[in-house]
């Protein structure tokens, strides 16, 4: 088994896995020009929490149904590649029109649209990077490519910063809301890279022996352990609301300790940069869309180094153990929200610095274990399926999820001023345990290598 380990540690990523990162990392930098910005976004134009949980439910449910077309066709057509250029090209083309709404409402036709990219897209990348690596590499292989993704994560927040300083102060540009407008179009630039990548470097490896099979699904076909892992990763994700609610929960602690305005009002460049925006609530305002950016770079570098070393380790111990400390991380930094309020707001914007850092840690130990997972327990020829039924059962929790806890957020703030996070960041850390009981009594891991 030593052996085995050893020799497994050199084998090397293929070609195909690491373009399809590098794609990765062009789509992700091109979303987070935009995603961490539209708490703000949504706020200037109007709108609070309970429509932001509509915008992310509705957009990943989306994405989640649509996954799980795509790998049943993937599956049958036997053209991966074709779907994947597809996908990537709906959403890099239809992502920055989210600059051009006039309501916040408009966000979710955006959103839905950018989402169906993305459904379409990653039931077969899944299907084809599994197919393309040994399985003795294979939860470092999903690794990587999510570090890819987070490296994208980390672009995207800084050319956003870098759009809207030339914007402020090379353009001498004051509307703030406009500022938003403008980068979030050019996010086009790294989405058009993207789509470059695959057509010229992405080579199909799924082989073809021009057999095709019809257009037939049941769940019958797969075994009552795969459903029950479906069906336990739905009920995770009921308690996993969309991140934009860990940035709207910041955003909440910048404004109310106003530690970051005085912490930029105390540096001459920035304070004179800042002075041009009008009265205190419009610099306030220019303050937390620079510097939300920035915590989000911060949560995805720590994602990003440990994502590739977090799924080499469960092809080493195992995925159930990886995943469980993963979810056991989740539902320490959701408890750990929930008890923010108690805290002073100085505090509060330590604490959240800090929890981020360790919910970074949660992604790097689950996003990639938890797909290769899905490759172990299902064979080559329904992994498209598999994928798609992954995903589509993420997005069955994500919608009422994202919801449910915008609802819990904004109705128990007004029955209990200050306390709507607590209850619904609460909420989220229960099911994460609930779940990790399950995965541990429900769920048999198969062997690897010998």
């Amino acid at each position: 088994m030593k052996a085995y380990l050893i020799d497994n540690a050199k084998k090397k990523i293929p070609h195909v896995v690491i373009m399809l990162g590098i794609v990765s990392l062009f789509t992700d930098a091109a979303s987070e020009m935009i995603y961490p910005l539209v708490p703000v976004y949504i706020a200037a134009l109007g709108s609070g929490a309970i429509l932001l949980g509509v915008i992310e439910g509705v957009a990943e449910t989306t994405a989640s149904m649509i996954k799980l077309v795509s790998g049943i066709i993937s599956d049958k057509i036997g053209k991966r590649k074709l779907l994947v250029l597809i996908g990537y090209s709906i959403s890099s083309f239809i992502r920055p029109l989210t600059g051009i709404v006039t309501s916040a409402w408009e966000i979710i036709i955006v959103r839905m649209f950018d989402r169906v990219g993305k459904g379409i897209r990653t039931a077969p990348r899944d299907a084809l990077i599994a197919s393309s690596v040994d399985e003795s590499i294979r939860g470092k292989s999903y690794g990587f490519e999510r570090a890819m993704d987070n490296t994208g994560a980390v672009a995207g927040p800084i050319l956003a910063i870098i759009t809207l300083l030339v914007l402020f102060i090379g353009f001498g540009m004051k509307d703030s809301l406009l500022a938003l407008r403008w980068t979030f179009i050019l996010a086009i630039i790294p989405g058009i890279l993207a789509v470059l990548t695959i057509v010229l470097f992405v080579k199909e490896s799924v082989p073809d022996n021009g057999v095709r099979k019809p257009f037939t699904f049941s769940l019958k076909s797969f075994d009552r352990n795969f459903r029950n892992y479906l069906l336990i990763m739905i009920l995770f994700t009921l308690g996993n609301s969309s991140d934009a609610f860990l940035l709207f929960r910041v955003e909440e602690a910048i404004h109310k300790s106003g530690a970051v305005v005085n912490m930029v009002n105390s540096i001459a460049p920035l304070h004179n940069m800042v002075s041009n925006f009008g009265d205190e609530a419009a610099q306030s305002k220019v303050i937390n869309i620079l510097f939300l950016p920035l915590v989000w770079v911060f949560y995805n570098i720590i994602k990003v180094i440990f994502s590739t070393p977090m799924g080499s380790l469960s092809d080493k111990i195992g995925r159930k153990i990886v995943i469980n400390i993963g979810w056991g991380i989740y539902a320490f930094v959701y408890i750990s929200f929930a008890l923010l309020v108690f805290l002073s707001p100085d505090l509060q914007i330590i604490a959240t610095f800090f929890l981020f850092a360790v919910y970074a840690l949660f992604y790097a130990f689950t996003e990639g274990t938890e797909k290769a997972f899905v490759a172990d327990l299902v064979g080559e020829e329904k992994r498209g399926t598999a994928f798609g039924l992954f995903n589509f059962s993420i997005g069955l929790g994500a919608l009422p999820a994202s919801i449910i806890f915008g609802f819990l957020y904004s109705y128990f703030d007004k029955v209990i001023p200050g306390f709507g996070g607590t209850v619904a960041f609460g909420f989220g850390g229960t099911i994460a345990i609930i779940s990790m009981i399950l995965l541990n009594i429900k769920i048999k891991e198969p062997s690897r290598g010998s």
